[in-house]
């Protein structure tokens, strides 16, 4: 009778279920719905196996904070075994209530079926889940179930569908930052319209690169972002639904009335407020009375990363505030500097837990030598707890970005240690040193410090693989001082193609670069990033680089030959859609990077190609090119140059490190001057010995 009852209640869930089900379904965009592998809620289990009346599959479902669930439907896909009693049912729970089934048959052994998780939307928090195989019957002639009975279930196959909706902010609030950048990115992408009222400057374009270096610095997204030239009263629109950012820049004279403040603005000001067009999507408002207090509020957004105040409305008030601003990333150290782990890692670091492997990531710039006398210097307080009784002295491998560096015996208990990193063993960029501890445990306490010493900034260049990395050349030590952003056209496309360089150059120097300017006109002294068209910046411009770009191709100079005059060779046919280039620029002392495109209408496009990680990630040499099918190739064409002060006394001890053969050659001098000094001085010493014998 029991079973019966159950039976009479599943099947009629079922049946309510299916309906349900292919009602949602029929309704639901597929281009909306998100599909879940059941293994993504299970930590990677692909299969289970249940025992009839006694194992129980469980998971937990969780909606994302500020978003809801519609449509959520389980897909369940199942092989039961051979013995399987008839009447068996697999039953599906959702916090513990039944809400579907399926009947069991030996004959079909594989199978599968969809439950309709609701009718209603679910909202943010956890749902537990649970599968259940529950046995039939018994068969007249036996007085038991059979205990071998099992049903398989294949989470790999299996999947929970839903689609969310995302619900409108009640209240923004800059501490929803980081969510509302998460919500707006999609594959890693981050598409960021910026709205320009009146006619653009240097001034608002400064100020919208340092909008960009906040947002850019805020998201591990890539940012694409494009330039909106926006009318009086005009608010861009965007798709409904969709839970873009966008950044507006104008002083408040030019605002719209829809984004005046309530309260009047007098100084400086951040706003985050809603898109009255589109109300999932919202805007970030940089304003003040004039141009250059629109910059003074995004240059502040960039960088007091970590002190933005509660609420919708910052007003940058007074020098003090500029005094404590965040410039660097929280996990960079540089050269002369002593940083503690707790800076590194912060408060919430798992390295002052016991460990039997501990890793420290820090990130150093690029470019950067020192004497073989100097190292990287690691201070570590450490606690350390053995293994075995009686206590044996666990011992640590140091590694460095997968090298072995050294290998040492600890103490039982607390103690001080100290160690070093050989640069050969580093790199520009982010840098990893493993503990790999044997025979015990090992805490790192977060007072531990690591000193990277006073570096001279040599380095053998053109390398764009230190660009990608650290921003080097055009950025040294984070601060991005003496550096121009030369935008070439006063277009739409160079300013997106501009803006779209200069976040992937943040992110890549972990900065906002609050020093560099943008300009419109060619720059006379500095390092500088360069956009626009093998048509809007001349010729001259890459007089001293090893690339030539013609009509119909390009032409690079011999990299082996020496001397004044360097032949050039034709490619012409490499046709190519964009070029990256890093060289010299025409006066002295300073470089510059490069990016054009054949044609204005390309410029936004094969930026956004470039930033993305399959091309950015492949940048090296000094020259990079687009072909016909959006893939930079990129090469070293021109010889190796240095740079650097080459008046400083290291630079022939970097000089030697560059070419090795310079320090035979130095060795065999000194050998022969020293040979020479002993053959004259025993000529002598025999000469007076001589004039000794004849008194």
């Amino acid at each position: 009778m029991k079973h019966k009852y159950i039976a009479a209640i599943v099947t009629a869930g079922l049946a309510w279920s299916s309906w349900g089900v292919e009602s949602a379904l029929a309704q639901t965009p597929a281009s909306t719905a998100v599909n879940i592998p059941l293994t993504m809620l299970t930590q990677g289990k692909k299969v289970v196996v249940l025992r009839s009346g006694h194992d129980t599959a469980q998971m937990t479902w969780k909606v994302q904070p500020h978003y809801t669930a519609q449509n959520a439907t389980l897909q369940v896909h199942y092989l039961t075994s051979p013995d399987t009693t008839a009447g068996s049912q697999l039953v599906v729970s959702m916090d513990h209530k039944i809400i579907g089934a399926v009947s069991l048959n030996p004959k079909l052994p594989r199978g599968s079926f969809t439950v309709l998780l609701g009718h209603q939307a679910f909202s943010a928090g956890s749902y537990p889940l649970q599968i259940q195989a529950i046995p039939g019957p018994a068969a007249p002639h036996t007085k038991t179930v059979s205990p071998g009975a099992w049903t398989q279930i294949d989470y790999s196959a299996s999947q929970l569908t839903y689609t969310p909706q995302r619900l409108p902010w009640q209240h923004l609030d800059f501490a929803h930052l980081p969510m509302i950048l998460s919500e707006s990115a999609a594959q890693g992408v981050l598409r960021l319209p910026i709205q320009f009222y009146g006619t653009p400057n240097p001034t608002l374009l400064t100020a919208a690169q340092e909008a960009v270096a906040g947002l850019a610095l805020r998201s591990a997204a890539v940012l694409h972002v494009k330039a909106q030239m926006m009318g009086p009263g005009v608010i861009s629109p965007t798709v409904s639904g969709n839970p873009d950012i966008s950044a507006l820049l104008a002083p408040v004279a030019d605002l719209p009335a829809a984004m005046q403040p309530h309260t009047p603005i007098t100084g400086p000001t951040v706003l985050l407020v809603r898109n009255p067009d589109n109300p999932p999507g919202v805007i970030l408002i940089f304003t003040g009375t004039d141009d250059a207090q629109v910059l003074a509020a995004a240059r502040a957004f960039a960088v007091n990363r970590n002190m933005l105040p509660l609420g919708h409305r910052w007003s940058v008030i007074g020098s003090a505030q500029v005094m404590a601003m965040n410039f660097g990333p929280q996990n960079a150290v540089y050269p002369g500097q002593v940083v503690s782990l707790h800076d590194l890692h912060g408060g919430n670091s798992t390295l002052n837990t016991p460990h039997g492997t501990a890793d420290i990531g820090f990130w150093m710039p690029g470019g950067l030598f020192a004497s073989r006398q100097s190292n990287l210097k690691m201070k570590l307080t450490m606690a350390t707890e053995p293994l075995t009784q009686p206590a044996t002295q666990p011992i640590i491998t140091v590694m460095a970005n997968h090298h072995w560096i050294s290998e040492w015996k600890l103490t039982p208990g607390v103690a001080n240690y100290q160690t070093t990193i050989p640069f050969s063993a580093l790199v520009g960029g982010e840098n990893h040193i493993t503990f790999q501890i044997a025979g015990g445990k090992v805490s790192i306490f977060p007072s531990s410090t690591l000193q990277l010493p006073t570096t001279h900034r040599y380095t053998v260049l053109p390398d764009l693989a230190l660009f990608q990395h650290t921003g080097f050349p055009l950025v040294v030590h984070g601060a991005g001082r003496h550096l121009s952003v030369w935008y070439s056209e006063r277009t739409l496309a160079n300013w997106s193609a501009g803006l779209t360089l200069f976040g992937r150059l943040v992110q890549s120097a972990h900065s906002p670069l609050p020093g560099a300017q943008a300009t419109f006109s060619r720059p006379v002294t500095g390092n500088v990033l360069a956009i626009g068209t093998p048509a809007s910046i001349p010729a001259s411009w890459l007089s001293a680089s090893p690339v030539r770009l013609l009509q119909n191709g390009i032409q690079w100079q011999l990299a082996n030959r020496h001397g004044t005059e360097k032949p050039w060779m034709g490619a012409t046919q490499l046709p190519a859609t964009a070029y990256l280039v890093e060289a010299h620029t025409p006066y002295k002392d300073h470089v510059t990077v490069t990016f054009l495109a054949t044609n204005t209408q390309n410029l936004q496009a094969a930026a956004w190609n470039l930033v993305t990680a399959p091309n950015w990630n492949k940048l090296q040499g000094d020259f990079a090119r687009q072909n016909s099918q959006g893939i930079y190739q990129s090469t070293m064409v021109g010889s190796h140059f240095m740079y650097g002060n080459r008046h400083s006394g290291w630079f022939w001890i970097f000089l030697f490190s560059v070419r090795p053969w310079l320090w035979v050659l130095a060795g065999l001098a000194a050998v022969l001057f020293a040979t020479l000094a002993v053959w004259i001085f025993t000529l002598r010493k025999k000469a007076q010995w001589r004039a000794e014998e004849a008194l």
